[in-house]
């Protein structure tokens, strides 16, 4: 098979290249070293996809043995002026599925990348991506076999670059809201109808995998769990059903579409016939998302946007929702896994940040009520010229 598989161009990937160039250039760094974790899992691996757009086919890490070291783990080699180099874990690697002409298996990525150094006379200051996920042991290892080398840790390297998406990231995300928002649909509304959290689960996830989707994480609580995110943490349901008139929340985790993710949720009453105080705070917590939204366009602050939220959320009253204390802001940057910091919050780190025109953000909103119980909503948005593009087109209200 030589026919590329790739969804992005060409000239998307060297664009890509050319904005992670110019942060090295602003950084005074000629040559950069970008780990990523694949194999099964997605929190660390947004940057190797952003750039190279390799994933491993192995499941998880794994133990080091006579043959393999530091499985899961890759390295994206980058040099102004230069194409990238992956360094990749997994021989099933082939060209057309990656966007890098040079790519090196290895059994051991940290050898191979030392030695793919040493072969290109790289030596002084050094750029790494990934200090926060790089394993103690290998790091160890790395720095005792380059001593030539001055390793300066730039985390967030190519992640500043990936909070804009470029116009056709945008098409993609269109396409994993269009996959999203059906499941969700109809995960909704196997739980109005009373099947259990597991039942519900399993509708969504089949919509999503049969439109060639990715799940991370379905969240079903109701009844004794539902001031929780999931009625199990381990699986994120039970195979329990609310009984009519209870409250549920539901929220799908994923990347819906090459690797972007998005994450909806909703909050409705089973059954379908919710009584006033429980109507109340339904509405009252879907009007703090639906007030963010009508404030945010572009060069408005993430803590101004934040504050809307404040005010309302202290406007219905003093009980607070364990979601909300769990997650003390009101959204985040999206992409390829969640991208914040900065934070939509008066409390988090925001670093000043204003909306642009470009991201994709979501916005959500948790409150509960003694003696009524709890509600969380989110949705998804592109941020546009004139203000925000809807993702995640699930009804909010049900009743």
């Amino acid at each position: 098979m030589n026919k590329s598989l790739l969804v992005f161009s060409a000239t998307e990937y060297e664009s890509r290249w050319k904005k992670v160039e110019m942060e090295m250039s602003i950084r005074g760094l000629e040559t950069a070293v970008i780990w990523g974790r694949t194999a099964s899992t997605f929190d660390r691996a947004a940057d190797v996809i952003y750039l190279t757009n390799y994933f491993s086919t192995k499941v998880g890490q794994g133990f080091d043995s006579g043959k393999f070291r530091a499985r899961a783990y890759c390295a994206v080699l980058f040099r102004v002026g230069f194409e990238p180099i992956l360094i990749a874990d997994d021989p099933d690697v082939r060209k057309e599925v990656v966007a890098v002409s040079d790519f090196r298996v290895a059994d051991n990525p940290v050898s191979t990348l030392v030695d793919t150094l040493t072969s290109l006379k790289i030596s002084g200051k050094v750029g790494f991506v990934g200090s926060d996920f790089f394993p103690m042991k290998y790091w160890n290892e790395l720095q005792k076999i380059t001593p030539n080398l001055t390793w300066e840790i730039c985390d967030n390297l190519v992640r500043v670059q990936r909070l804009i998406k470029s116009v056709e990231e945008q098409e993609v995300i269109r396409i994993g809201g269009q996959i999203a928002s059906p499941a969700m649909t109809r995960m909704m509304k196997a739980l109005l109808s009373g099947k259990t959290e597991a039942e519900a689960a399993g509708l969504a996830a089949h919509d999503i995998v049969s439109a060639g989707g990715v799940i991370d994480k379905i969240q079903v609580s109701h009844g004794d769990t539902i001031g929780f995110t999931c009625g199990d943490p381990l699986t994120g349901y039970r195979k329990v059903a609310p009984n009519s008139g209870d409250l549920f929340r539901a929220f799908l985790i994923g990347p819906m579409y090459q690797g972007y993710y998005l994450d909806p949720g909703r909050t409705a009453v089973c059954g379908n016939k919710p009584g006033s105080d429980q109507i109340n705070i339904l509405e009252a917590c879907e009007n703090i998302i639906s007030s963010m939204a009508a404030s945010i366009k572009p060069g408005v602050s993430f803590e101004d946007a934040a504050k809307v939220g404040d005010k309302m959320v202290a406007d219905f009253g003093p009980d607070a929702d364990p979601a909300a204390e769990k997650f003390p802001f009101f959204g985040h940057p999206h992409g390829l896994y969640f991208e914040g910091p900065p934070y939509i919050s008066t409390v988090l780190e925001h670093k000043n940040a204003k909306f642009e025109t470009g991201m994709l953000i979501g916005l959500e909103a948790f409150l509960a009520r003694k003696g009524v119980g709890n509600v969380g909503f989110e949705q998804n948005y592109l941020v546009k010229e004139n203000g925000l593009e809807l993702i995640t087109t699930t009804p909010m209200l049900w009743h």
